[in-house]
């Protein structure tokens, strides 16, 4: 945040925590949508500095924990067939579907690859040209960008062999969602610099203009996060809704023309499946039919998959929307770690509970 080589983080903590306390004169419910400022928060105990009226609550912002267990189910059955290789992160390898894992799959003889990029998983299709390779997409605007370069990659160098099977989504139709149930209070987002940095800050302004919703687009450095909190204190006060811009260096009003571009050409919105939500109205993107050959739905079309089921008792479909948080689940640090999760919320990197399990307790 500082070129100042006497920069103190700490010192610089310390004093946005005390305008905050100044500024925080009744309660105030904000809504951190991106999971990394969950991690960033509960990392470094930022809600110890922060005065009894400012509540956060964490949304909808963990991709992997977003997944349905019928998007398991079919990775699952593809992984079945002789000339299928699941080409996946490993975020996704323990995340329960209806009836087993894609690590269970594994151990059961299934070829399932644990990649670091897209790009492995065309390198491994360019190998393995008599293999199926099956790329589970997850995430939001951003990591969408990268699945549809992806794509356009291998349509031009005639991969034919390379498949997605998509689950991306679409943050500002969750956004909405979580204002529409109006289960828990929002007086304002901290909404995510990752989105927004492709997407661009001005993507965000339908959430301050149809909701008359403060917005603050920050870092993920704490003094960020206590910044952005700030900046909503101040917008909150002065009765003011805008998406506020506080990650200029990152973040630009229009975003990057090339993403824009990349989503338009390969993807189209589509209504989604989200775990605590039901299904979203346009929450979600597909792949358009000029690139069907590289869509493992339509390659697969036969796969049968059993009625998804989500595991009993768990809470992470509550806790996605903010209306628990994990130690209201009789399972969590009990039944449920990340050495044996029960729900996604738990496996996942940046699961809420996982994550208030290694840094919120």
């Amino acid at each position: 945040m500082s070129g100042n080589e006497n920069y103190n983080p700490d010192e610089k903590m310390r004093q946005l925590a005390a305008e905050i306390k100044e500024s925080a004169t009744s309660p105030v419910h904000i809504m951190a949508v991106c999971s990394g400022y969950k991690v960033t928060i509960q990392k470094h105990h930022l809600d110890r500095l922060l005065p009894a009226q400012i509540h956060i609550h964490h949304g909808a912002g963990c991709p992997a924990c977003l997944s349905s267990p019928a998007f398991i189910d079919k990775l699952v059955e593809y992984s079945k067939r002789r000339n299928v290789i699941i080409a996946t992160y490993s975020d996704l390898l323990g995340i329960p579907g209806s009836n087993s894992t894609l690590e269970k799959a594994r151990t059961d003889g299934a070829d399932i690859s644990v990649i670091h990029s897209i790009m492995d998983a065309l390198t491994l299709a360019k190998k393995n040209r008599r293999k199926r390779i099956v790329f589970p997409a997850v995430g939001f605007e951003s990591a969408a960008t990268s699945t549809a370069a992806g794509i356009l990659q291998a349509k031009v160098a005639g991969i034919f062999n390379f498949h997605v099977l998509c689950d991306h989504k679409r943050m500002l139709p969750g956004m909405e969602a979580i204002l529409q149930r109006n289960e828990v209070p929002v007086d304002g987002f901290i909404s995510s610099g990752r989105v927004a940095a492709g997407m661009g800050a001005d993507y965000f302004r339908k959430i301050s203009g149809k909701y008359h919703k403060p917005q603050a687009i920050s870092g993920y450095e704490p003094e960020d996060v206590l910044e952005a909190i700030l900046h909503l204190l101040k917008q909150i006060n002065n009765k003011t809704a805008m998406a506020e811009n506080l990650f200029p260096s990152v973040v630009t009003g229009e975003g990057n023309p090339r993403s824009h571009q990349l989503l338009d050409e390969v993807f189209e919105t589509d209504d989604a499946e989200w775990t605590g939500f039901g299904k979203i109205k346009g929450g979600g993107f597909k792949i358009k039919r000029a690139y069907r050959v590289h869509n493992a739905e339509e390659i697969f079309f036969d796969a049968k998959t059993p009625e998804p089921i989500l595991p009993e008792g768990c809470l992470c479909g509550e806790i996605m929307r903010g209306v628990k948080v994990p130690a209201d689940c009789r399972f969590f640090t009990k039944n449920c770690t990340p050495i044996n999760a029960i729900g996604t919320c738990m496996y996942s990197e940046e699961g809420p509970c996982r994550v208030n399990f290694l840094f919120g307790r």
